[in-house]
């Protein structure tokens, strides 16, 4: 979701640049270091062990305060209707995996014209049994509750631990660049793509080669 559905990355970094400053202080956020694609329940764990005393039930709630005023301001990225309607042209089941909160999700998803057309929603952060990405398990099980096979698999993430989150469940991963900060550098996918444009290019390729076979 955040950085591939929405511009959220660069939102969080405009609208909220100090909130973990706010909260742990500057020399614990600067510990905390990158947070693209971390989970919030992760960067508590990591500010606790950098020594932060901040009560959890406090972070949680001014972290949906913040998360509340970015999900208002960020946009839906520009050709993900486009991208949808070509998807569900071919067949394909859609499925939305993250580590946000469900909370957080659905103020998301409750902007998207298609939201029915979502098989499954699955929030790592609501589910503890399941690791958070980098760990595999949440496209694991996507894999084996549709019975397809992992070869027919297509994951688009934006970070580096959802990038290594797909690959290590074995799918064709695609690094999704257009709302990264300035400098992130995404490694491990099978192909890059700047806009929903690319993304569709290259499924239309990828289907294409797939038939030749």
């Amino acid at each position: 979701m955040d950085g591939v559905l929405v511009a959220s990355e660069k939102t969080w970094i405009e609208t909220e640049s100090q909130f973990l400053v706010n909260i742990f202080g500057q020399e614990i956020s600067e510990k905390i270091g990158d947070t693209v694609g971390m989970s919030v329940g992760d960067i508590y764990k990591k500010a606790v062990t950098f020594g932060a005393k901040f009560d959890k039930s406090e972070y949680d709630r001014l972290c949906l305060e913040a998360a509340t005023r970015v999900y208002s301001k960020c946009p839906i990225s520009d050709g993900v209707d486009e991208l949808v309607a070509y998807l569900l042209s071919k067949d394909w089941i859609l499925a939305l995996l993250s580590s946000s909160p469900m909370m957080w999700i659905e103020q998301v998803v409750s902007r998207l014209s298609w939201r029915d057309k979502l098989s499954t929603i699955l929030s790592l952060d609501d589910h503890p049994t399941f690791p958070v990405k980098p760990a595999p398990d949440g496209y694991t099980f996507l894999i084996k509750k549709f019975g397809a096979q992992v070869m027919d698999c297509v994951a688009l993430e934006d970070s580096n631990p959802g990038i290594a989150s797909a690959k290590s469940a074995g799918l064709f991963t695609i690094a999704y660049r257009e709302h990264l900060p300035i400098g992130y550098m995404q490694m491990g996918a099978d192909v890059v793509a700047e806009n929903m444009k690319d993304v569709i290019s290259i499924l239309v390729s990828r289907s294409h080669k797939k038939a030749l076979r």
